[in-house]
């Protein structure tokens, strides 16, 4: 029977995690009162991780239900691409390798796009807050409050649109992909690549809708240092995103610092170690704000990088 929902997980290299996302969608699965599927696309994973999740998939006996495809390392935005153009759904839901899916994610969507939001246009952005087990320290609580920014979505206080467009948790109509434009894959990170497309479907009449029902949790164990090396993503990224369109992302306040005298490693060194010392204990919500804008001015190269030099490399693949 061919699927009414079609489900797009890139990943790299991190089988564990994503066990437990299918394994909570394949619970959703058996019970779905509409056909899904779910594809996988290995964006470059070392073998060992590739066999892994072979394993896992062949004891679950899953093999009609998720298909596994495979491309060199490309980036999330090539892998989606491969996803779509093997899709078989009308409807996409695309979700992070580390996003778990809680009860009712798979039937909110379908019952969103099907009963309240049926045309063509009509994006649907989920709810992916970040995992309460790992909300243990004052700065990763103030990291999940201002990151993606669920909490004024929820108040209302921001109201979803192409700054939306988290492809964590986010599902719209297959043919309008296809008719009006796919991801950009000159986007080689997690970053910029989902609000980039997001932006050129406005043009054509995108609207983005919030369905918190539609509920899942980021399970990314997050840190300040990890956070700096987030942000240097991100500026690195920056630059292609103001390339290919004019819109403004960062709010006005985060260009104002970013163009401050303060912007100096004569200063932001010792906030950063002050902030490193004190962050399980500590909010210090203008000091992380001045050392991750800095973060980002590193990715953009206009600053020297301090003290986390030599960083990991961004691991995995997240929307």
């Amino acid at each position: 029977m061919k699927p009414l929902l079609s489900v797009i997980i890139p990943t790299r290299n991190r089988p564990d995690i994503l066990q437990q996302t299918l394994s909570l969608l394949l619970e959703q699965m058996a019970t779905a009162d509409s056909p899904t599927e779910v594809i996988v696309v290995d964006d470059g994973s070392a073998d060992a991780a590739r066999t892994e999740l072979r394993q896992f998939l062949d004891d679950q006996d899953a093999g009609k239900d998720v298909r596994i495809l495979e491309q060199a390392p490309r980036g999330p935005a090539a892998a989606r691409n491969l996803g779509i153009g093997a899709a078989r759904g009308d409807l996409v839901l695309f979700l992070g390798d580390d996003i778990l899916p809680c009860s009712g994610l798979l039937s909110a969507h379908t019952d969103a796009h099907c009963a309240r939001y049926p045309a063509e246009h009509i994006a649907v952005l989920g709810l992916a807050d970040l995992a309460p087990e790992l909300c243990t320290s004052p700065f990763v609580q103030w990291w999940r409050k201002y990151n993606f920014r669920y909490q004024a979505l929820l108040t209302g206080k921001r109201k979803p649109d192409v700054g939306s467009f988290f492809t964590n948790n986010l599902s719209l109509k297959r043919r309008f992909l296809l008719k009006h434009g796919l991801f950009d894959e000159a986007f080689p990170d997690a970053a910029y690549e989902d609000i980039e497309l997001g932006y050129r479907l406005s043009q054509h009449g995108l609207q983005v809708v919030f369905v918190p029902e539609a509920r899942a949790y980021h399970y990314h164990p997050m840190d300040l240092a990890s956070a700096c090396r987030r942000m240097e993503t991100r500026g690195r990224d920056y630059a292609l995103f103001k390339q290919r369109t004019p819109w403004p992302v960062a709010p006005r306040l985060w260009r104002w610092l970013g163009s401050g005298p303060w912007m100096h490693p004569t200063i932001i060194g010792p906030l950063w170690r002050l902030a490193e010392t004190w962050q399980a204990r500590l909010n210090l919500g203008p000091v992380y704000v001045l050392v991750l804008m800095y973060c980002f001015l590193v990715g953009r190269g206009v600053r020297p990088r301090l003290v986390w030099e030599n960083p990991k490399p961004f691991s995995g693949v997240e929307g």
